[in-house]
């Protein structure tokens, strides 16, 4: 049984599903390379081959990188208009209309996961439920990829209604570690408007 959705989730899954491709049109996701591609060579060193699940496969631009590297890969979004958009970019790949929270893949685990500027979503107090969701889906000894936007507190963005929540690396870094990560290494980015904190995870 899926959970009930709070309005910030139905507003922010609302504006994908309405804005699929005019969003993946203004943010790049025609575009060829992965924008986190140097990202992706280091969680591809860390986990060279195996089941790979992203989080939030968006327009599909990392999905088709991840499986140019070989990775047997399944990705899930919450929008289904995203998730119409990224089966279009990689016809043969499996995707699965589905919130993080949701996440039931039954028996069948994955040996890591990616998942870029989706978690960022997500409202700080259901944010140990999303990690725990991930987890319940992997293998012991997983790799993993997550970038989330630096900042402090959380809102609604004013013009999207998208909601977004902010964190120092530090205090990512624990919330990743009480729910059972070991970071293994981290970084920060500057991207277009902000930077971005970065953490590739074992557990």
């Amino acid at each position: 049984m899926q959970n009930m959705k709070t309005e910030r989730e139905l507003k922010t899954v609302g504006f994908y599903d309405k804005s699929a491709e005019a969003w993946t049109s203004m943010h790049g996701g025609n575009e060829g390379n992965s924008y986190w591609q140097d990202e992706m060579a280091r969680f591809h060193e860390l986990l060279p081959t195996g089941k790979v699940l992203e989080i939030g496969s968006g327009a599909g631009k990392d999905a088709a990188a991840l499986i140019a590297l070989g990775y047997d890969y399944v990705g899930t979004d919450a929008s289904k208009g995203l998730i119409e958009v990224a089966q279009k970019r990689n016809p043969g790949a499996k995707f699965v209309n589905v919130a993080v929270e949701d996440l039931n893949f039954g028996e069948e685990k994955f040996d890591g996961f990616w998942t870029a500027a989706t978690l960022l979503h997500i409202p700080k107090d259901e944010i140990d439920e999303a990690l725990g969701s991930i987890k319940s889906q992997l293998k012991p000894g997983l790799a993993g990829f997550i970038s989330m936007k630096a900042g402090a507190g959380e809102r609604e963005d004013k013009e999207t209604s998208r909601w977004f929540a902010y964190y120092s690396q530090e205090e990512f870094r624990e919330i990743l570690e009480r729910n059972g990560f070991v970071v293994a290494e981290e970084n920060t980015r500057k991207g277009e408007k902000d930077w971005w904190i970065c953490y590739w995870v074992k557990s």
